[in-house]
């Protein structure tokens, strides 16, 4: 048994790998060249001013590809040994970060080269905690984006409103605009999803039900999107490859379906990528995420990030208060009273479970 456990236990922590790091099968295959890259670092450092700026719109291998603002052909990029970086305590370079970089005058496979000099400081960002006790740098998916569309299906695999709540926190350390996209509703009666979903309405967090494979509901979502940078993000199966296919016309990005054994989506898309809509805007396609943990959460703010808590918590008998076992507590006799939505506080008495 005891075995089988352990099997298990290293099954997900290579399926999480998958969903969060590159792949190092394929590094392997770069090495020389980095190698070669490598060796001019410090006659590249010398000339900094010749730095040029881009975006960073994807990741291949151990490599990030840069869209130059002044246009042209993309350039794959390593990290120089020193990087001028304002993001303390945080990933040294994400998908969506404004960069400067040289250029190699040399070329491989008919790509442009280079190696990234100073990373800019990040005005929002999608971020996690990273699995693992020691831990000493949040992870940061995807930075420099106006909104988050937590996107997941009705069914196969069904909707997580405890995945979703944790999604609103993230979203709101990182300063992003949520907005709850349920795709796959040919599959479920969307009178049931918005009367399960009515506590997020009641928030004002937009809230999309869509099919993409029936390219039914998309003109709303194409609305949200026109000429702003949206990430999308949420479990393996929930058709995020599929909806971004759609949106962009095309077939840029692998779609899976649903193991039979997990009954959970299977990983198609393993690193983050930027795409330009056709209307106006970008949007950045993540891995599949089955767990999220915010960074540096500490349960005395946990109650900060349910807003429907506001009206209530300075009415507390007891300050500060947890509202969960205290005399008094106006957000437990809310819950009671069916003013706050008893999921939305079964969430925060599990997340709040989770940090002390």
């Amino acid at each position: 048994m005891k075995k089988k456990n352990h099997l298990k236990e290293k099954e997900k922590d290579e399926l999480d790998s998958l969903e969060t790091s590159i792949d190092s099968d394929r590094a392997s295959s770069n090495q020389s060249r980095h190698r070669t890259l490598l060796k001019s670092e410090k006659e590249h450092l010398k000339d900094a001013s010749l730095a040029e700026r881009g975006r960073v719109i994807a990741v291949s291998s151990r490599t990030w590809i840069i869209q130059p603002d002044s246009g042209g052909e993309t350039v794959e990029c390593i990290v120089a040994g020193a990087v001028n970086a304002r993001n303390s305590d945080q990933s040294l370079v994400a998908v969506g970060d404004f960069v400067r970089f040289l250029k190699e005058s040399a070329q491989v496979d008919q790509k442009i080269l280079g190696m990234i000099t100073e990373v800019e400081e990040r005005t929002t960002k999608l971020a996690r905690k990273p699995a693992g006790k020691k831990v000493v740098q949040e992870q940061v998916l995807v930075s420099n984006v106006d909104q988050l569309i937590i996107l997941m299906s009705a069914a196969d695999p069904f909707y997580n409103k405890r995945l979703i709540d944790r999604y609103l926190i993230v979203a709101d350390k990182g300063e992003l605009e949520p907005v709850i996209c349920i795709n796959k509703t040919d599959l479920m009666d969307e009178d049931f999803i918005r009367e399960d979903l009515a506590a997020y309405e009641k928030l004002e967090i937009p809230i999309l039900l869509i099919s993409a494979l029936k390219t039914k509901g998309l003109q709303p979502l194409k609305d949200i999107l026109k000429d702003r940078t949206t990430v999308f993000s949420g479990p393996s199966g929930a058709g995020k490859s599929t909806v971004t296919n759609t949106l962009l016309g095309s077939e840029a990005q692998a779609t899976g379906g649903i193991s039979r054994q997990t009954s959970k989506g299977t990983h198609t898309t393993t690193n983050a990528q930027m795409f330009q809509l056709p209307g106006g805007g970008y949007i950045v396609d993540t891995p599949g995420i089955r767990e999220l943990a915010a960074w540096q959460l500490d349960a005395d703010e946990l109650p900060f990030y349910f807003h429907e808590f506001d009206a209530y918590m300075h009415k507390c008998k007891f300050a500060p208060c947890t509202h969960t076992h205290e005399p008094g507590c106006a957000v437990k006799e809310a819950v009671e009273n069916e003013e706050i939505d008893a999921d939305r506080y079964q969430s925060y008495l599990q997340i709040l479970g989770s940090l002390e």
